[in-house]
């Protein structure tokens, strides 16, 4: 009676869940367009379907098969997927991890929409944007490339609860053909690995983001190989087709939620007899939510599992005894033993943890982004909430865009560290937390350095849909808020997106401007990668409508820079090797000419790092200079070069990645809400930028009257300029020298050191503010730098970043001595560098 109270339990809470989203009776294919975007596209982290993409589903499953074109890419690194499966998950838990699954481990290519054919219950359909509806359909897509005729065909039933891949090998040639029996799959970074030999089954298996993937063969044995692309072989040496032979290789690729599920799944295919084990972890507060569970069989470890949102799980697993051993956040592990001969039903009562309830504001009293830090003392183990790829909770971070929050923790005590960036003070914390008690965090974040006329900005990011890391996009755009960027384009690899439905769906549209952008990232490296923003964003089309890469690096940024018919943008070269750009492409000491095509369309360039700024560049063994992108900038502005500088993060993953490199930008407005990106372009290009990875700095100029900022020209016929320099940092970082660069070398008489003048210096928000005379005797581009030499950013920044030494460098001041306009003098800083004479 209680395995049948189960089953009946079960099948009505399937019934209400099919009739609440409407879940197909039949299996259903269409081609994607805006008529059926809506109802036939499911979300996911690593979706990347778009129109003309094909989607077979039945009330089960839904992947999305990549449209058979030479062109289709689903993003910089997952390339050539035509008629690959690209998004695949469970309909009653919509949660897409897949990059690609490519029949063939891309030996064969199918490209060509007229090598489509369509069966539904056996009869030939056409392939158009209307809805297939039928029992069973069959998706036949022909090779165009390959050592023999293929055919790759993906079927689907109404019952099924894995998609049938079949791939069809001819040999119509006269001579034998070697075939290699394989696939690959890319599941990259939180991804793991392995085969099941008891079922023939390759497994992928992303415990965190709760979704597996496998690959099950029933007729050969399965092996893998490679961690980013994996192989899967069917066979170790390849197949040998004599002339007109004809082979067929079929395999069953299956999706669940855990692996614990997908293993079960694999070995009832196997015939062997599984039970379905409804787990429902709760504590004296209710259910527990992301708790991992992990079956095993005796003493193997046999998978893992983790709870949903409402703290349950449905595990398949084979009939036998097992343990089954559930941790959630900051509590003990709990275990419960059972049989399984049936579906069953497992109710597990876990000890409650502590709870943090956090509230914090900005001086006003409104919300404000902050990222919180947990560190753990006396005992206490720091919190691990999630991988680096993760959102609002990342290792021992929270992250909110409202100041708001509630978090599970261990019992124990805390030190806390709240903090919004370097205009911010931070706040540090102790916190104790009991069991089933809520401790609470609040506190006023003070604005104390001000930066009237100035932004805070960040040009270079990237989540998952660049495809060179799996990072959630709305985790890069709360460390960009928690870390006070005003303004922060979207700039993924080789795809115009975009931030606004993040910032919409978080209440922050008015705490960050943006707008759509890309880095179009070609070989060869690194010279070869280019931002570019306002760019137009086309939703759910190749590439968000951007342009395409060039293996000339000339080429390329033309290409960029004059996009969508050569609108107003912001050009920039990413981490270039800037000696390669000025005149030595082969880089062998010679001049031969470089990339200098790419000179006349840079706007800006990343000069990171900045310490760089201080000591020429070291030499290799082979004599050859080691690359030190801002001296080389340097000597770039002496050639006549007048390319503004920037520094950003090039942030992939979501743990400090923001933040702790920045560009302070004139601006019209200092309402993040208001600003334009096209002002931001205008002040890029006129150089009125400061760059920075905490320290505000501002410097102006004056002579006979007139003033200038970075970026400006200033005259000054008698030589005689006065400078302003102002140095500003909050409550957790510090500077303790000033130096002023001359034509890029550092004056001696204008190097300012806390140890040397301390009365110069502070210990309040305000670091430095002098005003002196500076007399020059030629034209000179004035440069500022303000560091903490032996000083770091610290523990706000997190362990890597934090090590970093707190810097700031201005963008040069060009003073006109001779009224002849400002000339450059030509200086290579005494390190020779290849150009052009």
């Amino acid at each position: 009676m209680k395995q049948a109270a189960l089953v009946i339990r079960l099948s009505l809470g399937f019934v209400l869940l099919s009739a609440s989203i409407g879940l197909a009776q039949a299996t259903e294919l269409v081609r994607l367009s805006p008529q059926t975007w809506d109802a036939f596209v499911l979300p996911g982290k690593e979706a990347d379907a778009i129109y003309g993409d094909l989607v077979l589903r039945n009330d089960r499953l839904t992947l999305v098969i990549a449209a058979p074109r030479a062109d289709r890419n689903a993003n910089m690194t997952v390339r050539d997927v035509g008629g690959a499966i690209i998004d695949c998950t469970r309909r009653d838990e919509p949660n897409d991890q897949l990059s690609a699954f490519y029949p063939g481990g891309g030996v064969f290519k199918f490209h060509g929409e007229n090598r489509v054919v369509i069966a539904a219950d056996g009869k030939t359909a056409p392939l158009t944007d209307q809805v297939i509806r039928a029992r069973s359909i069959e998706v036949r897509i022909g090779a165009t490339q390959g050592p023999c005729q293929a055919v790759v065909v993906y079927r689907l039933n109404d019952e099924s609860d894995f998609v049938e891949v079949s791939t069809e090998f001819e040999n119509s040639s006269d001579t034998e053909a070697s075939v290699p029996l394989r696939d690959s799959i890319r599941a990259d970074q939180t991804f793991n690995f392995g085969v099941a030999p008891e079922a023939n089954l390759f497994w992928a298996d992303d415990e965190w983001f709760r979704q597996s993937y496998g690959l099950r063969a029933p007729d050969h044995p399965v092996s893998h190989s490679g961690s980013r692309g994996v192989v899967i072989r069917y066979r170790e040496e390849p197949l040998t087709l004599a002339p007109q032979a004809k082979q067929t290789l079929t395999r069953q690729f299956l999706v669940q939620s855990s692996l614990v599920s997908l293993r079960g799944q694999g070995q009832q295919l196997a015939g062997k007899p599984v039970g379905l084990v409804a787990l429902a972890a709760s504590d004296p507060n209710g259910p527990v939510a992301h708790a991992l569970i992990e079956a095993y069989e005796g003493d193997q470890r046999f998978a893992s599992a983790r709870t949903g949102a409402d703290g349950r799980a449905a595990l398949r697993l084979p009939h036998g005894a097992w343990q089954l051993k559930v941790a959630g956040q900051g509590r003990p592990r709990a275990q419960v033993n059972l049989v399984v001969d049936g579906d069953e039903q497992a109710d597990l009562k876990l000890e409650p943890c502590g709870y943090i309830e956090a509230e914090f504001a900005d001086e006003a009293g409104k919300p404000i982004a902050v990222k919180v830090a947990f560190h753990g003392i006396d005992g206490a183990a720091d919190p691990d909430y999630g991988p680096e790829s993760a959102a609002y909770g990342v290792m021992n971070l929270q992250y909110t865009a409202n100041g708001r929050f509630k978090a599970e923790i261990a019992p124990g005590n805390y030190e806390v560290l709240i903090s919004h960036g370097p205009e911010h003070d931070s706040i540090a914390q102790i916190v104790e937390v009991q069991p089933n008690r809520t401790s609470k965090l609040s506190g006023m974040l003070r604005r104390t350095v001000q930066t009237p006329g100035w932004i805070s900005a960040d040009f270079h990011s990237h989540s998952s849909p660049s495809g060179d890391n799996t990072g959630s996009q709305r985790g890069r755009v709360l460390n960009l808020l928690a870390e006070h960027i005003e303004f922060g384009p979207c700039t993924e690899h080789n795809r115009i997106s975009t931030y606004v439905p993040h910032l919409r769906e978080l209440g922050a549209e008015a705490m960050m401007a943006t707008c759509s952008g890309m880095e179009l990232t070609g070989n060869p490296l690194v010279i070869n990668h280019q931002n570019a923003f306002p760019l137009t964003h086309k939703p759910r089309t190749q590439d968000g409508g951007g342009p395409q890469t060039d293996i000339n690096p000339e080429v390329q940024i033309k290409r960029l820079a004059m996009w969508e018919n050569s609108s107003k943008k912001l050009v920039q070269v990413n981490h270039p090797n800037l000696v390669q750009i000025v005149g030595d492409k082969d880089q062998d000491g010679k001049y031969d000419g470089g990339f200098e095509g790419m000179l006349p369309f840079m706007d800006v360039v990343e000069v990171h790092p900045l310490a760089g700024i201080f000591s020429p560049p070291l030499q290799d063994p082979a004599g050859r200079n080691e690359r030190n992108p801002v001296f080389h900038w340097l000597q770039m502005l002496n050639l006549g070069h007048r390319v503004t500088g920037v520094i950003n993060t090039d942030a992939h993953y979501n743990y400090h990645e923001s933040g702790w490199r920045r560009n302070f930008v004139a601006s019209k407005t200092d309402v993040p809400a208001e600003v334009r990106a096209e002002d931001i372009v205008d002040a890029c290009e006129a150089g009125h930028v400061v760059m920075s990875n905490g320290p505000y700095l501002n410097v102006s100029m004056e002579a006979e009257g007139k003033s200038a900022i970075p970026g400006d020209d200033l005259a000054a016929p008698s030589g005689e300029t006065t400078i302003r320099i102002q140095v500003q940092c909050p409550n957790w970082l510090d500077v303790n020298r000033v130096q002023v660069f001359l034509n890029g070398r550092p004056s001696g008489e204008h190097n300012f050191t806390r140890r040397e003048h301390p009365k110069q210096f502070t210990d309040t928000t305000v670091k430095y503010d002098r005003r002196f005379t500076l007399k020059l005797k030629s034209d000179t581009h004035v440069i500022v730098a303000a560091a903490g030499e032996r000083l770091t950013l610290g523990r706000i920044m997190g362990p890597r970043y934090g090590t970093m030494m707190p810097i700031a460098v201005s963008n040069p001041i060009y003073v006109d001595v001779d009224g002849n306009g400002f000339q450059p003098n030509g200086d290579l800083l005494d390190v020779p560098l290849p150009h052009k004479q």
